[in-house]
């Protein structure tokens, strides 16, 4: 999602909220001025309840595209997918986030016809498992992953796609935690670098544009 979008979304609103929380309990750095070109703020906490509610309105806000409600609870609770003759309800509003050493977990539930005719259900969960950093061996942004874990039928045809889906709301949270942090020293917003996960949630670490991809805010003359 566009940065643009994340600043004018729910998910910008409580992305503040929670850097304003982190630095009332003493949690992180205020960052009382601009960051210079490369440098690196402290790590920002996030811990897995707060890490659900985050995460679940990115990837809601990201269905909602450019038409970008003003209230949370606007936001779309499901979506649609179809390929050809297939197709697959997410139920956004059952995203959570579950998080161990270097793991950071998202489920959701999801439903089509073949559930309801293969287990008697038309509902099942499905977990996305991001293998990231730890504290003792940091990989930077980096995370891999492999297949979802649920009904056969529904990752043999949906996993690359559930994938990507939470794939996109964890980058998006991560950049919108980030960019309600601080800036750099042109006034651009701060960007993630790095993150691990620990049973206490994630940790993710703002720095500021390095010198070859700056972005000087310059005045207009007409």
């Amino acid at each position: 999602m566009s940065f643009n979008l994340l600043r004018r979304g729910p998910l910008h609103r409580l992305c503040c909220a929670h850097i304003a929380a982190l630095r009332r309990l003493c949690l992180c750095e205020v960052l009382d001025k601009p960051l210079e070109p490369g440098a690196t703020a402290p790590e920002l906490p996030v811990d897995p309840e707060r890490a659900t509610v985050l995460v679940a309105v990115a990837a809601r806000q990201a269905v909602a595209g450019s038409d970008q409600p003003e209230s949370e609870d606007d936001l779309p609770r499901a979506v649609v997918w179809t390929a050809g003759a297939d197709a697959l309800l997410v139920l956004l509003d059952t995203l959570t986030v579950r998080t161990a050493d270097g793991v950071v977990t998202i489920g959701v539930d999801v439903s089509c016809d073949e559930l309801q005719t293969t287990t008697g259900t038309p509902q099942a969960r499905v977990a996305i498992d991001f293998v990231i950093g730890t504290k003792e061996r940091p990989t930077g942004l980096l995370a891999a992953t492999t297949p979802p874990r649920g009904p056969a039928l529904v990752v043999n045809r949906w996993g690359d796609a559930l994938v990507a889906f939470a794939w996109q709301a964890l980058l998006d949270t991560a950049a919108g935690l980030t960019a309600s942090a601080g800036a750099d020293t042109d006034g651009a917003h701060l960007l993630p670098t790095a993150w691990t996960a620990s049973p206490a949630g994630i940790a993710i670490r703002p720095q500021a544009r390095h010198e070859i991809d700056r972005r000087v805010q310059t005045a207009v003359r007409r």
